[in-house]
């Protein structure tokens, strides 16, 4: 690129009028984000030539980045109607809505009569009994997510019946509600409708939330920013005319918009205000509105509470007099909360002052400083939001709650004292105290579930972890859970989620996910969040994957990499294949005979570069002439795993100065690279997902974690976790590995961790292939020489795979949809 810049300067220079030198340079600059540069040449080409393609299309890019997509769609229509058949403008017209005629609305008739769709009642939600009179009823939700591999959270699925779909499974279910986060398409309204209006008898209720990012500021704090705040309460305004079927919403970046013409007010339950909100964000206001003065609204009160609370109470109030203003209606409000800012006070939970004082009193000086949030500092009480005398429908509390985070749920000793109907349960211990604390109001347990991801973020005592979890066991842990949020005496629950979701984040993966949105183009194995979903969003093509079965027949896509022999015996090695698809890189070994007392393997994989790596083998200690980053030692069905090598492990341990007994605390191994060595110090892969933490009375609670390099031994029909399986029948042996537990970063481009960016974080630099060696050996004399893959002295094949832009995929139901059927069955409405 600076080679053309350059050039298109010195033609500038020449001519500057030129308009392929002004195209040229209004592409330089878009590549190197100088916006306001492009728009420059673009224009000034427009303006010579009105129906030059290049610079329309130029033009409209520049739009589309400013965050203009009125603007940007004007300018690839025309490019369109230059070149009809030109994908790149059809992909963005196709993206980017038609302008939104407000005209089409029909008029606004706000009833004479006040129409309560729903009210809070003690402990529980009631609802119109079709007499006049009112009934109680049980929340039973399904949170709808809806961003499908390769997309963005802001692109919604088209309306190709897909939301139909899902509206059905979840009715088919026992569920009686959806909850949204955020404004979806105006054909999700629509289908929504449209199967109610069908099935009366399993009509699902709507709660819709009014979502925002946290405020702008050093520390996320400026609450009454009167620009992020004026867009919170527009945001609020556009859910509110939009479920009486009377809203148009012109096309954001991010955000849906159409004519909304479905009125699906009537089955809307209430309102969930917000996100999950950050201590820091929290403390950071209250710093600067001290107090805990209440506040009266006219709908709305507070009778004490912090500065979020009362921006909260405001915003409350604001939406139920929005509400009643224009279309004469209430239902019950309520913002978003989790277990980070309850209300309780939790005894193993200090502050982060609080632990940097234990720490000094016990003369501790970690290594570095903890990433986690203050968990304990400041609290959210919703009982200090109450209905005023003309707000009917009411209020209620509603947590985001998981067994296995923070662990003060698992670790305060009255939590793990409590028993449920299922047994000991720190769990159920915990939604105890939070429905206690609220009194008569009703708490809704908004979120809840487990997920079935091979990595495991973090540990519960129980077994509730955060990911870990195969999907048979998913299913029976979220049964579970269900019983005992019924059990606790909330008022509802709110499963999370309809879908994996590729683009999600966990902490413990998300800086080895670079870039960060690209992670939508893969499914990332050891990231808990991407795997939530009563949906799984399976990498590939359906019925084209490949099974860890040890019969082969499915390795048609597999081309052999290495070798082709029909050797026999337990050391003879016979071929290596490999492939891969959007989740996992596969691998198939055949050879003469199994006998783990005779003979084991050892798969050697150079990731980065020959000149890189350990050239020392594991077990062996044979010196290889290609430096290797990863080992796969298989030496039979309790004891394989993937070995790292040592420099190029992202994480190490480091002594904390002053701790009595000595101990060390894992922390990121800078600077993320390969070397060159022959030290044969290969490592297993072990994540520390539970931080060493000092409870308020001086209580140590040791770090746990999980060694990721540890290969489950399995048929992948018997476990969705299942990372190898030999057959002694056939001589194959089947291994996957996840794309992170190699170091890829991104597989859809090829790259992987090498380096640090400016901020000493991971970076990441394209590799350009994989080379693969095999050895055998005997395990009572390993150093002894055994079979060789490819033979000694012959170079290593590269395998290089086809990076992608459109991931593969198919939607298959998980095993917890008929747990969870079952579970809804029993819970009345």
């Amino acid at each position: 690129m600076p080679e053309a810049a350059a050039g298109f300067r010195a033609a500038l220079a020449r001519c500057p009028t030129d308009p392929a030198a002004l195209t040229g340079a209004g592409y330089v600059a878009l590549r190197g984000g100088k916006l306001p540069a492009a728009r420059r040449a673009f224009d000034a080409v427009l303006a010579q030539h009105p129906e030059s393609y290049d610079a329309l299309s130029g033009r409209g890019l520049v739009a589309w980045r400013e965050g203009d997509p009125v603007v940007a769609r004007r300018f690839f229509v025309r490019a369109l109607r230059l070149v009809p058949g030109d994908s790149l403008a059809a992909s963005f017209v196709a993206r980017i809505p038609a302008p939104i005629d407000s005209a089409a609305l029909p008029p606004l008739l706000r009833p004479h009569a006040l129409a309560v769709a729903a009210r809070t009642g003690p402990r529980r939600f009631e609802v119109p009994d079709g007499n006049g009179g009112w009934r109680p009823f049980f929340l039973k939700a399904i949170n709808l997510g809806a961003a499908l591999p390769g997309k963005y959270p802001s692109e919604f699925p088209p309306d190709d019946s897909t939301y139909e779909r899902w509206i059905a499974l979840v009715a088919s279910m026992h569920a009686n509600a959806i909850r949204v986060y955020t404004i979806h398409p105006p054909h999700f309204y629509r289908a929504l409708a449209a199967w109610n209006q069908a099935h009366p008898d399993a009509a699902l209720w709507l709660v819709h939330g009014v979502w925002t990012e946290l405020p702008p500021g050093a520390t996320q704090e400026r609450y009454d920013d009167p620009a992020w705040k004026s867009a919170f309460l527009g945001e609020m305004r556009d859910v509110v005319d939009l479920v009486h079927g009377r809203a148009a919403i012109a096309p954001r970046p991010g955000h849906a918009s159409g004519l909304y013409l479905a009125d699906v007010s009537r089955w809307t339950l209430g309102w969930i205000l917000g996100r999950e909100w950050e201590p820091h964000s929290v403390l950071a206001y209250a710093a600067m509105h001290p107090g805990n003065a209440g506040w009266q609204g006219r709908f709305v009160r507070l009778t004490r509470g912090n500065a979020l609370e009362r921006w909260l109470a405001r915003i409350a109030d604001s939406t139920v007099a929005y509400e009643v203003g224009h279309w004469n209606a209430q239902r019950p409000i309520a913002y978003t909360n989790w277990p980070t800012l309850d209300p309780l006070s939790h005894p193993t939970e200090p502050t982060r002052a609080e632990e940097a004082a234990l720490l000094a009193r016990r003369g501790e000086v970690p290594p570095e400083p903890s990433k986690e949030y203050d968990n304990d500092a400041i609290g959210l009480d919703a009982t200090n939001m109450v209905a005023g005398p003309e707000n009917l429908a009411g209020t209620f509390a509603s947590f985001h709650a998981y067994p296995y985070y923070p662990d003060f749920v698992h670790l305060d000793p009255a939590y793990r004292s409590a028993r449920s109907p299922d047994g000991p349960s720190p769990y159920f211990g915990y939604l105890r105290a939070l429905v206690e604390h609220h009194g008569q109001m009703p708490v809704v347990i908004a979120e809840y579930g487990v997920p079935s991801s091979r990595g495991v973020a973090h540990l519960e005592p129980q077994g509730f972890h955060h990911g870990g979890h195969d999907e048979l066991e998913q299913a029976r842990r979220n049964a579970r859970l269900t019983r005992e949020i019924v059990a606790a005496g909330c008022a509802g629950l709110g499963f999370f989620a309809l879908i994996d979701e590729w683009f999600k984040h966990n902490w413990v993966v998300l800086d080895f996910e670079t870039p960060g949105d690209r992670s939508r183009l893969w499914l990332n194995a050891l990231d808990a969040e991407q795997h939530y979903g009563l949906l799984a969003m399976r990498p590939g093509v359906r019925g084209e994957g490949i099974r860890l079965d040890g019969r082969g027949d499915d390795w048609r896509v597999g081309p052999i990499a290495i070798g082709d022999s029909a050797a026999t015996g337990p050391l003879a090695l016979r071929s290596l294949r490999v492939t891969h698809d959007e989740a996992y890189v596969y691998l198939r070994l055949d050879v003469g005979t199994i006998d783990w007392s005779r003979g084991r393997y050892l798969i050697g994989l150079d990731t980065y570069r020959a000149d890189l790596g350990d050239r020392v083998l594991p077990v062996t200690r044979e010196r290889v002439a290609t430096g290797l980053e990863f080992v796969i030692d298989l030496r039979g069905p309790d004891s394989t795993q993937l070995l790292v090598d040592g420099p190029y492990n992202p994480w190490t341990r480091k002594p904390i100065r002053g701790a009595h007994p000595p101990t060390t605390m894992q922390v990121y191994q800078r600077p993320f690279m390969t070397r060159a060595n022959e030290a044969g110090a290969w490592q297993p892969v072990f994540v520390v997902s539970n931080r060493r933490r000092i409870g308020r009375d001086g209580t140590v609670y040791p770090e746990q974690g999980t060694n990721w390099s540890a290969l489950r031994f399995a048929r992948s029909d018997s476990s969705t976790l299942a990372d190898w399986y030999a057959d002694p029948a056939t001589g194959i042996i089947e291994v996957r590995l996840p794309w992170g537990l190699l170091n890829v970063i991104d597989p859809s481009s090829r790259r992987l961790l090498f380096g640090m960016d400016k901020a000493r974080m991971p970076a990441a630099q394209p590799t350009e292939g994989f080379r693969l060696l095999v050895r055998s050996y005997d395990p009572r004399a390993p150093q002894a020489p055994g079979d060789a893959l490819p033979k000694r002295g012959q170079p290593l094949p590269l395998w290089a795979w086809a990076t992608w832009e459109q991931p593969r995929w198919y939607a298959e139901e998980k095993p917890q949809v008929d747990a969870l059927r079952t579970e809804f069955g029993r819970i009345p409405d």
